[in-house]
């Protein structure tokens, strides 16, 4: 660009001589003059196709986005990847990396002219004087998470000490000036963005379009039932319950720290003897498994490994005895006409039966679920009746006593059950739909034209 630049001074310049010298030959000047242009003319022509190669997009008059600033953008992307472990190339993310850079730089620049135009980049003294004190607090910050990494045993921060830590970050494109400039455009971008959707509301038809849409969503998705689960245990509005599920609560009394660990080291212990016993019911397997430069040992028969699993098993029931006379504790309070909730309260320890929504409605079981652990799922599918509950059932955190609330139903969960839910969804949806065809009709407003292969992209 400065190049070109130049060449165009040049010319205003060689016309300028030209107007300066005598005029006694004027057909003779103008030769010259033309010949000159012509030269110069060529030598643009000539370095045009450099120029226009540093070129990735441009949109409205004479805006431009240049190469050196993409590349730059991407080289510290890579660097961020690379520091994870993970290379661009090598998982093929290079060219969708580097067309959402273009793609962002240029409609950052074409909503940065669009917030200029309708005056919203525009602040007062107030908000200047808040962007400046926001500005110095987060580069305060900066520098306090430098010292406290790097300086960490100091017992006095030294004015050399910040000196360097500003240095530092200065290096890396964060000074006070950059932090003002990011405030005062997320600023202008908010009020873009409250510009394009501040009147937004949706209709009844929004609704049901989005309730259906929903619908059909959670019919596909719920087949899994880790998502099912999942979702439901986070309190997503679910519109559609898949077949065979009931509601259950529990009451867990829980291992100690010293017992989990006790536990966790015999199954460990489980585990490994499992696996020995496996390989010695099925030689041919475990040799191909390990390998023919795996150590010979001295084969040991079932018989000694069972005898260490009876050993571990028994070590397992002795540590679940410790939690029993409690688990017995809460079924007969139960059989008594305790309420489940209220034993809940006072022995449960799973938050997950304290916090909402599963406090309320349960957790979600079927024959064939995969979100709770065999055990819990076992117990929960035993008991016979609704309002009924399991005997002690043993798991990987403790004892649990299940209570089957009641069978989830199967199907469609009617709109007027998750309205509100639906009408966050359906709202926030069309605000961003609103805004989105917004930004396209702006950047086609604009002529944004890009020139991914200038970026080396080899399919946009």
């Amino acid at each position: 660009m400065k190049k070109l630049i130049c060449i165009c001074v040049a010319l205003v310049l060689a016309l300028g001589s030209f107007c300066a010298l005598a005029e006694e030959d004027l057909q003779a000047q103008l030769d010259a003059a033309n010949e000159k242009i012509a030269e110069l003319q060529a030598q643009v022509d000539a370095y045009y196709p450099f120029y226009a190669a540093q070129i990735v997009a441009t949109y409205g008059a004479d805006g431009v986005i240049w190469l050196e600033d993409v590349q730059e953008q991407f080289d510290a992307v890579e660097a961020q990847y690379a520091n994870y472990g993970i290379s661009l190339a090598s998982y093929g993310m290079v060219d969708s990396v580097k067309k959402d850079i273009i793609d962002s730089a240029v409609r950052t620049a074409v909503l940065q002219d669009k917030a200029a135009e309708l005056g919203l980049n525009a602040f007062d003294e107030d908000e200047l004087a808040e962007f400046a004190q926001s500005a110095q607090e987060m580069m305060d910050d900066y520098v306090e998470y430098y010292l406290s990494y790097f300086y960490a045993d100091a017992e006095e921060v030294t004015d050399e000490m910040r000196a360097e830590a500003e240095a530092y970050w200065a290096d890396n494109g964060m000074n006070y000036d950059a932090c003002l400039e990011t405030l005062k455009s997320d600023a202008a971008d908010a009020a873009l963005y409250d510009y394009v959707t501040g009147d937004v509301a949706i209709t009844e038809e929004d609704v049901e379009a989005t309730y259906a849409a929903r619908v059909e969503a959670d019919r596909q998705n719920y087949a899994n039932d880790r998502t099912y689960n999942a979702d439901r245990s986070a309190g997503v509005g679910v519109a559609w319950n898949p077949e065979g599920y009931r509601a259950v609560k529990h009451v867990l009394i829980k291992f100690d720290d010293e017992q989990a660990q006790l536990y966790s080291d015999l199954q460990s212990q489980l585990d490994s003897l499992n696996d020995e016993k496996d390989a010695i019911e099925n030689p041919e397997a475990a040799d191909e498994a390990d390998g023919e430069d795996a150590e010979a040992a001295e084969p040991r028969t079932v018989e000694e490994v069972n005898a260490d699993i009876a050993a571990c098993a028994t070590e397992m029931e002795a540590l679940y005895s410790q939690l029993l006379p409690t688990a017995e504790e809460v079924i007969a309070a139960f059989d008594s006409g305790a309420d489940f909730d209220e034993l809940i309260e006072k022995y449960n320890g799973d938050p997950g039966m304290q916090n909402e929504p599963t406090a309320t409605i349960g957790y979600a079981v079927a024959e064939n679920s995969t979100y709770w652990e065999q055990a819990f799922v076992d117990g929960a599918m035993s008991i016979e009746d609704k309002g009924g509950i399991s005997g002690p059932v043993y798991g990987s955190n403790g004892i649990h006593i299940i209570y089957y609330m009641d069978d989830v139903p199967a199907g469609e969960v009617a709109l007027e059950e998750i309205r509100e839910d639906v009408e966050q969804e359906a709202l926030e949806t069309k605000i961003q739909t609103t805004y989105d065809d917004q930004v396209a009709a702006w950047e086609a407003e604009a002529g944004v034209q890009c020139f991914y292969e200038n970026f080396g992209i080899t399919a946009a």
